[in-house]
């Protein structure tokens, strides 16, 4: 069944070629004519720009590419695919691509259209589809507001939400999908329609944690919440302390309240101006630390007491009270274009044998060649009612590993790679069968882990949801739920 797939696939590409060159030029020139942003093909100039997306990792060759400014131009280019037969991929900023879009279908660029709409009224939100966090947060923070992004706000605000997001208000808040009020959505009848509680339930439900598997969404809406000023930063202590600083993690996160949301990660800072001197080109164990409840410095503080008085002196403390704006610094991720492999896992507990695993694999005689390793505390308002779609899978676990390596050269990809499947197999007895939909990319989104993201309930709803709105599966460049009799192709 997937093969015979495959080869219509590719049939219909080659017919759609042909037919370009004999019939069809006169549809193709009304595509152009109606899409504001401009319509790429292979030989046109312009066309490998609008393709590459962040992750130089991928490669993304489509029929099409359509660069939207605005949600005609997104119902424009779903249209055209239909009445051609080809499929969609969608792409903002490029961040966090599982499916790279094919040679038989049109890629729909949103990263023009950054509108933002700040209501402090009703504390809420209005983006269009490739908004990225860092287009809202002056806005929001203007009325003492914020949103629910995650480590960076460099990437696109609707991707980061369709897969669930989990970021440093995550425990007090709960997922960025949960936040959602509605979205307005091209499906793939080519219709612009409403998707919310009162419209299009369905819908509405499998966007908040479905991923881009229903239609474009063009625009979203969403809440906002009070919070201008944290209490975070970061404790770095040398990689050869390591164990004691990860057994303190281990048990300090079981009693933490939900204000506070934290990750222990194995960093190896590579020796670049843009990293801090104090760091730069050194191994550390760090703590990321984020307070948001009430009395900032006091409070925050008194969560942090164990570090203070169980630990020698961090090398470095960071730690203060910052606009929550600021927060991209706790992570200090990268915001120019780079190639890089990650891999994720969810770990149900942090035992004594779970930390002895993971000082072996990245602890200070490791060898290790991953930029870092990282382990996010989970629970508080994330873990959701029955009700909602959860895309962890409604799971116990209560911590998420996040392995990242440079994919600069091939010997390195090849090397982080082979590290990365180590990295799964060493945990695997610490893991409970589910995942996180968010941070699965590229060849660790296989059809088996995009599934266990998610309850069976879930995925029987997801089917249904995707049956109905779009049974010829054109949405497929997503961590893919594919629709009732439809094999997802493998990669």
């Amino acid at each position: 069944m997937q093969a015979l797939e495959g080869k219509r696939r590719n049939c219909r590409f080659m017919r759609w070629s042909q037919i370009v060159n004999r019939r069809a030029i006169s549809r193709l020139e009304r595509l152009r004519g109606e899409v504001q942003g401009g319509v790429y093909m292979v030989s046109d100039k312009g066309y490998d720009q609008a393709r590459t997306g962040w992750n130089l990792s991928t490669e993304q060759r489509p029929a099409l590419v359509v660069m939207a400014e605005r949600a005609a131009d997104i119902v424009s280019a779903v249209g055209f695919a239909r009445d051609e037969d080809l499929t969609v991929g969608v792409m903002a900023t490029g961040h966090g691509i599982t499916a790279p879009v094919d040679e038989g279908s049109v890629l729909v660029n949103t990263s023009r259209m950054r509108d933002v709409h700040v209501m402090p009224e009703t504390r809420t939100a209005r983006v269009s589809a490739g908004a990225k966090w860092a287009d809202l947060i002056p806005k929001a923070a203007a009325h003492g507001l914020a949103g629910l992004w995650g480590s960076t706000s460099d990437v696109g605000i609707v991707g980061y939400t369709l897969g669930g997001g989990f970021g440093w208000l995550g425990r007090k808040y709960g997922l960025a999908c949960d936040s959602v009020k509605s979205a307005e959505v091209v499906t793939s009848a080519g219709e612009l329609v409403t998707a919310s509680a009162e419209q299009n339930a369905d819908l509405f439900w499998g966007l908040k944690g479905g991923d881009g598997n229903f239609g474009v969404v063009t625009s979203l809406e969403f809440s906002l919440y009070p919070v201008s000023q944290v209490y975070g930063g970061n404790l770095f202590y040398p990689i050869a302390r390591a164990t004691e600083v990860l057994d303190l993690y281990s048990c300090w996160s079981t009693s933490v309240p939900d204000d506070v949301s934290s990750t222990f990660a194995f960093t190896n800072l590579p020796p670049l101006p843009e990293v801090p001197a104090s760091i730069r080109g050194k191994s550390w164990a760090v703590l990321r630390f984020c307070y948001s409840g009430d009395d900032l410095e006091q409070r925050g503080e008194d969560n942090l007491r164990p570090w203070r008085e169980e630990l020698e002196k961090p090398a470095v403390d960071t730690i203060g009270v910052m606009p929550y704006g600021s927060t991209d610094t706790l992570s200090m991720d990268p915001v120019d274009p780079v190639a890089t492999y990650d891999h994720t896992e969810m770990l149900t507990d942090l035992s004594p044998a779970a930390c002895r695993t993971l000082i072996e694999l990245c602890g200070e005689t490791s060898g290790s060649p991953l930029i870092e390793l990282q382990i996010r505390h989970l629970g508080g308002a994330a873990s959701r009612p029955s009700e909602s779609l959860n895309p962890m899978g409604h799971n116990d676990a209560r911590f998420l590993l996040y392995g990242l390596g440079g994919n600069f050269t091939s010997e390195m990809g090849e090397a982080v790679g082979k590290y990365l499947a180590r990295v799964a197999a060493d945990v695997d007895p610490h893991t409970g069968g589910t995942q996180c939909i968010n941070f699965l990319a590229l060849d660790g989104a296989t059809p088996e882990r995009v599934r266990a993201a998610y309850t069976e309930r879930d995925w029987e709803r997801l089917v249904a949801t995707k049956d109905r709105w779009d049974p010829a599966n054109r949405f497929r460049f997503n961590h893919n739920i594919p629709p009732t009799g439809f094999e997802r192709l493998p990669r």
